[in-house]
């Protein structure tokens, strides 16, 4: 974990480094901002994984804006 070397907090953006990091087993939570745009076409969010990832709900926070943020803690398995 990079909390063994003490990084405590990271960004990470991008869905194939986002990918990468939930299959090194990086990631001990994962915040997700939902915008009120509806898209016709578009991009997978986090592309192909080789297996589901289980997530546990932590809390919602909603804006005025519209954006809801959503933190979840993820499953290890």
């Amino acid at each position: 974990m990079l909390s063994e070397i003490g990084i405590r907090n990271t960004y990470v953006d991008g869905g194939l480094t986002i990918q990468s990091f939930i299959l090194a087993h990086l990631l001990d939570e994962i915040t997700i901002t939902l915008v009120p745009i509806l898209l016709g076409d578009g991009i997978s969010l986090f592309g192909p994984l080789i297996k589901d990832v289980q997530l546990r709900h932590l809390k919602t926070t909603t804006f005025n804006s519209g954006f809801v943020q959503i933190k979840y803690l993820l499953n290890k398995n």
